[in-house]
């Protein structure tokens, strides 16, 4: 039996009319329009499509074997909002295109057509995939490889039928790696939206001036970028000016240009996405001051845990603390930990003694390292995971600025004890542990990406010590005097907030950037850090060409009146270096000199191990608020390494930092 066609409105439930001719998609949409029979719709039907018909008509019955497929709509403005174009991976089977409705009703995608300078693909006219108002999808060039390094689900693939569940398009495409263009049209064959990129030098319809670019200068190479749009402040939607200046690689912008983005970090394309918020709630906190201060509350937290324990760390060379963690194993709290898989210097023999032991016990260890059936030429989502944070029991939250090592920690046997200077900041703030929870369960992902691997004590890289390896001795860091061994309680109303990187943590409106630019007379801020760049990107650059955001908006808040103060670490810093710390000190004071302002900066070193703390603290008016995480002052930290963060204006971690900070200062030049 000839199957029948038959077009129903995405909006409603009701058939509108049915043919058993098999034409042209424009011929068959004009019909659609214009010779809709009168008695086809229902009174419900007739409101809904008056726009289209204006006509009242009445539901006819359907024979079993008829086919539904998609009435097609005045086109609703969907744009490319991304491409992944240049993958990494070996024959880039995660090639990948972001379509995005800014509309404001869902359109259909029958009979679209995606097109490069050479190929086209189609969707085919059965196609019932659609964008909501203000959502997005996206196709990819393989849908299992895409699902493996992006983390999300495509709605669509091109190039292989790699699986059966998403929709396979008609016809394959390629995208040119150093320069080309991206072609949307609608079903009428009408151009909706262009991106022009690279090198590309063809003057195409939609598009206006010179091709947008990628950011890749410095540490930062275009292989694997996402190419992205920025989004509109005032509506939340990508920006559309036809432009290179709306995509956000944007070298003249470098407000919302200059950024980057990988496979696998978050996006507003994310189920569920959530960006930087401050909550207000009443919460609890606590201050531990390292080196001397930090051991035992950490240890006490640990053995108080009743059900889990998830740690996300840099490294991880601390025996007695990894015994503490095999005991909450055994008593039945899940214990997972999360490390870095090429840290700065490799994996050290003691962090596989501590992982061994670890995994023996039955914890759960993952390292941030392509498993070895990964795809030829992946990379990890990050440069590197760089963050210290442990969620407790799904109710408390641990953030601070300090790898777990003898150093940072050490036994508290002795009264003068030295090491790193660091900070971690207790709280049970829900938004926080929530916002915890996120990251890591997206990091984590129960093993969907390629990047997590598996403890293995057999691996040469990832696993167990040698046979003759034995503890060494812990380094002794002696200093005259160590104040600040007791952690300091807090309870109160306050905001909290979780900021992250790379995702979100150079977003000018929001977080530590939008605090900085609210400063002014009277204010004070303060800055604590292992190191600040003088500038970004390349080595020999300056802050004309490549400025430190961060570094400019203090110089920025000085110059509107603020007290600026900036203590950097000097135990591990080369001054030779061009961005070295004393580079940073020097160029706050030649700035001082020539504008007069309230500035000044100092390296030190006042705990004997360094000053490997993280922290920016503001007194604005009545307000304080601290700032307070694994984030360091380079374009890597900012733009490729997973980092996080936590902001609060509890006033008493203010003061309590303060404290330190003015001791520090102290001792410093």
């Amino acid at each position: 039996m000839t199957p029948r066609l038959l077009f129903k409105h995405p909006s409603i439930n009701k058939p509108i009319y049915q043919t058993a001719l098999w034409f042209s998609l424009p011929f068959l949409v004009g019909l659609l329009l214009s010779v809709l029979p009168p008695s086809s719709l229902s009174s419900q039907d007739n409101e809904n499509l008056a726009p289209l018909t204006g006509r009242a008509t009445r539901v006819q019955s359907l024979p079993k074997d008829t086919v539904y497929l998609p009435l097609i709509q005045r086109t609703v403005p969907i744009l490319i909002a991304g491409a992944h174009i240049d993958s990494a991976i070996s024959f880039e089977p995660d090639e990948a295109i972001l379509l995005w409705n800014i509309g404001g009703s869902a359109q259909s995608l029958a009979g679209w057509q995606i097109e490069t300078k050479s190929r086209r693909t189609t969707f085919p006219i059965t196609s019932t995939v659609m964008i909501a108002a203000g959502q997005s999808i996206w196709c990819a060039a393989e849908a299992a490889t895409f699902r493996r390094t992006f983390g999300i689900e495509p709605a669509c693939e091109w190039r292989a039928n790699t699986d059966p569940a998403v929709l396979m398009l008609d016809g394959k495409i390629q995208l040119p790696n150093k320069g080309g263009f991206i072609n949307l049209r609608d079903q009428f064959g009408n151009l909706v939206d262009t991106l022009l990129y690279g090198d590309e030098t063809a003057v195409v319809s939609g598009w206006r001036g010179p091709p947008a670019q990628i950011y890749d200068r410095g540490e930062i190479s275009s292989v694997g970028q996402i190419w992205l749009r920025k989004f509109d402040k005032g509506r939340g939607v990508p920006l559309d000016t036809d432009r290179a200046a709306d995509w956000s690689g944007d070298l003249n912008d470098a407000v919302q240009g200059r950024r980057v983005q990988m496979p696998g970090w978050h996006g507003r394309w994310h189920p569920g996405w959530k960006g930087f918020a401050l909550e207000t709630a009443p919460s609890n906190a606590k201050i531990f001051v390292g080196p001397e201060g930090l051991y035992k509350p950490i240890v006490r937290l640990f053995e108080a845990a009743a059900t889990s324990i998830d740690l996300s760390l840099y490294t991880f060379e601390h025996p007695e603390i990894a015994q503490v963690l095999i005991a909450a194993q055994q008593r039945g709290v899940r214990v997972r930990m999360m490390l870095e898989g090429s840290p700065s210097g490799g994996i050290d023999d003691l962090q596989r003694w501590c992982t061994a032991q670890l995994a023996a016990a039955g914890v759960e260890i993952v390292y941030l390292a392509a498993q070895e059936e990964a795809p030829k030429g992946f990379r990890p989502r990050f440069r590197f995971t760089h963050a210290k944070y442990v969620i407790i029991d799904g109710k408390a939250a641990l953030i601070g600025t300090e790898n777990f090592s003898t150093n940072s920690m050490p036994l508290p046997e002795r009264e003068r004890l030295g090491g790193r200077r660091g900070f971690y900041l207790w709280t049970d703030a829900r938004n926080v542990v929530e916002s915890l929870q996120r990251i890591f369960a997206q990091d984590w992902l129960d093993q969907g990406f390629f990047d997590l691997r598996l403890f293995d004590p057999e691996d040469p890289k990832y696993g167990g010590p040698p046979d003759d390896f034995s503890l060494p001795v812990p380094t002794e860091w002696w200093v005259k005097h160590a104040p600040f061994a007791e952690a300091v309680e807090l309870s109160g109303v306050a905001q909290f907030g979780i900021l992250s990187a790379p995702e979100m943590v150079l977003n000018p409106e929001q977080g530590v950037l939008a605090l900085i630019a609210r400063t002014g007379p009277g204010d004070e801020i303060y800055l604590i850090q292992l190191y600040e760049h003088k500038y970004w990107g390349e080595s020999v650059s300056n802050p004309i060409a490549d400025p430190n955001p961060r570094l400019e908006a203090l110089i920025d808040a000085a110059g509107r009146g603020a007290k600026v103060r900036i203590l950097l670490d000097g135990f591990f810093d080369d001054p030779k270096k061009l961005r070295s710390n004393r580079a940073t000190v020097d160029y706050v004071h030649t700035i001082r000199a020539q504008q007069g302002i309230d500035i000044d900066a100092r390296v030190g070193n006042p705990t004997s191990g360094g000053i490997h703390a993280k922290v920016l603290l503001l007194k604005m008016g009545d307000q304080k608020w601290s700032a307070l995480g694994s984030l360091n002052g380079g374009e890597v930290s900012y733009k490729l390494n997973r980092e996080v963060s936590v902001i609060t204006d509890l006033a008493g971690v203010y003061d309590r930092l303060v404290e330190v900070f003015q001791w520090d200062w102290a001792l410093s030049e």
